[in-house]
C-alpha cells in the first residue's frame, strides 16, 4: 500500500515529496490533472489530507483500477499522518472549498472526474462554489464507476444543481454514498443527489446505494434524490437497482423522485427502506408503480407517496419527535440535529435489515429499549439514566443502560502514565452472549490509541444483576494534557436487559 500526504499548513508543492514529514500543499498537486502520484500496477493508494482549508477545484488526473484503487481521506483525527511518522498529528476539520476566497466562487466542482473509477472519498467537509449548473457541485462524476463517498459533509454552491452528480450512467454504477450529511442547493426544482441514466435496450442494475445519510433541503421546491433519463432514445429500458437505506430527509418538496413523467415499466423496482421523511411536501414519487417499492419507512409528510408500490410496514402521518436543538432551551446535553427524542415513535421502528452503524458511526440499534433500529439515519445515543439501587459500594448512584445502548464520558488526562478503569454489572435479561464493554476512543492528537475491554464474569439472573467487575485498560502515556472519551456499552440480548456502570478510576 502506498501512502501520500497533503498539508495546507506545512506543505509545499515545489519541494514536498508527499511524505508525512514533507507533504504537498494542495490536493490538486497530489491527484489533479497533472498528478505528482503515479499509481502502482496493483495495491491501494491512500492520500491523507491534514486539517485545514483547501480552496481548490480538482479534476482527478489519476486512473485507478480494481487492482489499484485510490482513497482520498480527510485526516480529521490525524491517524494517517501519525502512521506516516508525523507526531503529534494536527487533528481537526478538513475543509475542501471551491471558493478562491470568501467572496469568489470557483466555477467548477470541488472534485470533478470523467471516466474515473475505483475511488473512495471520505472525511471531508465540502463546499461548492457559486457557479450555476453542475459546476457548483461538490462531487461530479461523469462516466465512472465504483465510487464510495463516505463520512462527509457536503454543501453545494449558491446557484448549483445537484450536490453529488452521477452523469451519463450506462450500466452498473457500483457506487455507495454512506454516513454523509448532504445539503441541497438553493436552485428551484433541483436535486441534492442526481443519477442521470441512459435509456437502453435492456434493463440494467445500477447497483447504487445511499445508506445512513441525512439530507437537508436547500430550496422549498428542491428534491433530495432523483433518477432521470439523459435522453429519449426510444429503446424503452432504464436502470433499476438504486437502494436508499435508513436515511433521513428533512423538508423537501419531493424527497425521492424516480423517472418523473417517464412511465416505462421496470422488471425490478428501485427500493426505499427504513427511511424517515420529515416535513416533506411529497415523500416519494415514481411515474409507474413498477419503478419504486418502499417498506418500513416513517412518513411525516403532507403527501407520503405517489405512484409507488406501498410497503405493508410503513407508517404515515406520525409526529416523529426529533431533537431540533432542544438543549438550547433546556440547558441539556447537546444532541445531533434530528436525533430522536426519548419516546419518539421513530425509535425501534425498523425490525430488520438496518445497517450496523448510523450516520455518526455509532452502533445501531441503540437507546430505544428495543432490538429494532430507529427509522432514518440516527439512533438515540448517550441514553444512560441515574440508578440509585444497584450502585457500587460507597457510591450514591450508578449509570443504567437499558437494551442495546451506550454512554460517552469525557475524562481529563495529564501527560503522564495513566491507567483507566470502570466497574460494570449486568442482569440476566442482558445475557452473556455479548457482555458489556468499555471503550477508550482514540485521540491521536495526544498519542492515545483506541482500546476495548470486555467483561468476563457471568451476569445476574432475571432482573437482578451480578456483582461488580472491574474493567481495566492497558496503561498509556498521553503526549500532552487533554481529554479522552470513555464509551460505556450495553450489548443486551433483549430490549429490557440492563447494564450498570460505576466508579471510573484514573491512576
Amino acid at each position: 500500500m502506498a501512502e501520500f500526504h497533503v498539508s495546507d499548513g506545512r506543505g509545499n508543492d515545489s519541494t514536498g515529496d508527499g511524505s508525512a514529514a514533507n507533504p504537498w500543499k494542495t490536493i490538486g498537486k497530489a491527484v489533479g490533472s497533472s498528478p505528482a502520484i503515479t499509481l502502482p500496477g496493483s495495491g491501494l493508494t491512500r492520500v491523507f489530507v491534514e486539517r485545514g482549508t483547501y480552496r481548490e477545484s480538482v479534476t482527478l488526473g489519476l486512473s485507478p483500477t480494481s487492482s489499484a484503487p485510490l482513497e482520498i481521506i480527510g485526516d480529521a483525527d490525524g491517524a494517517g499522518f501519525l502512521g506516516g511518522g508525523h507526531s503529534p498529528p494536527d487533528a481537526g476539520l478538513v475543509s475542501w472549498i471551491a471558493w478562491s476566497d470568501d467572496s469568489t466562487g470557483i466555477g467548477s466542482p470541488c472534485l470533478d472526474a470523467t471516466s474515473k473509477s475505483y475511488v473512495t472519498v471520505r472525511g471531508f467537509k465540502f463546499e461548492g462554489g457559486s457557479a450555476s449548473g453542475s459546476a457548483g457541485a461538490c462531487i461530479r462524476l461523469t462516466g465512472g464507476t465504483n465510487w464510495t463517498i463516505q463520512d462527509n459533509i457536503l454543501l453545494p454552491g449558491l446557484q448549483s444543481t445537484a450536490t453529488i452528480f452521477f452523469i451519463g450512467v450506462t450500466g452498473a454504477l457500483n457506487a455507495t454514498i454512506e454516513r454523509c450529511i448532504i445539503f441541497g442547493g438553493p436552485s428551484t426544482n433541483q436535486p441534492t443527489v442526481s443519477y442521470q441514466v441512459a435509456e437502453v435496450a435492456t434493463e440494467y442494475n445500477l447497483n447504487a446505494v445511499i445508506r445512513s445519510c441525512i439530507f437537508h433541503s436547500g430550496a422549498s421546491t428542491g428534491r433530495a434524490v432523483t433518477m432521470t433519463r439523459t435522453s429519449n432514445t426510444g429503446l424503452g429500458k432504464l436502470a433499476t437497482g438504486l437502494t436508499i437505506d435508513n436515511c433521513t430527509f428533512n423538508a423537501y418538496n419531493t424527497a425521492i423522485q424516480i423517472y418523473a413523467g417517464i412511465s416505462i415499466t421496470l422488471a425490478a423496482p428501485n427500493v426505499i427502506k427504513g427511511c424517515l421523511l420529515f416535513r416533506c411536501d411529497l415523500g416519494m414519487s415514481a411515474a409507474d408503480t413498477s419503478q419504486l417499492s418502499e417498506d418500513r419507512n416513517f412518513f411525516n409528510c403532507r403527501t407520503p407517496r405517489s405512484g409507488v408500490n406501498v410497503g405493508a410496514n410503513s407508517q404515515t402521518g406520525l409526529r416523529p419527535s426529533l431533537d431540533l436543538g432542544d438543549h438550547r432551551l433546556t440547558g441539556g446535553f447537546p444532541r445531533t440535529f434530528l436525533e430522536p427524542l426519548a419516546g419518539s415513535p421513530a425509535l425501534g421502528f425498523v425490525a430488520s435489515g438496518f445497517p450496523s452503524e448510523d450516520v455518526t458511526g455509532r452502533a445501531r440499534p441503540e437507546g430505544s429499549g428495543s432490538l429494532s433500529a430507529c427509522a432514518g439515519a440516527l439512533e438515540r445515543h448517550d441514553s444512560g439514566v441515574r440508578n440509585a439501587t444497584y450502585q457500587d459500594s460507597g457510591s450514591t448512584a450508578c449509570l443504567e443502560l437499558v437494551g442495546p445502548a451506550s454512554q460517552e464520558r469525557p475524562v481529563l488526562v495529564d501527560a503522564a502514565a495513566t491507567v483507566l478503569s470502570v466497574k460494570v454489572r449486568w442482569d440476566g435479561n442482558h445475557g452473556n452472549g455479548a457482555k458489556p464493554q468499555a471503550m477508550l476512543l482514540a485521540n491521536p492528537e495526544i498519542g492515545v490509541a483506541a482500546q476495548t475491554v470486555t467483561a468476563t464474569t457471568t451476569g445476574g439472573a432475571g432482573s437482578t444483576p451480578n456483582a461488580y467487575e472491574t474493567l481495566t485498560f492497558s496503561g498509556f502515556t498521553p503526549t500532552a494534557k487533554g481529554v479522552v472519551i470513555l464509551r460505556l456499552v450495553s450489548r443486551s440480548a433483549a430490549g429490557n436487559g440492563k447494564a450498570y456502570f460505576d466508579t471510573i478510576g484514573i491512576a
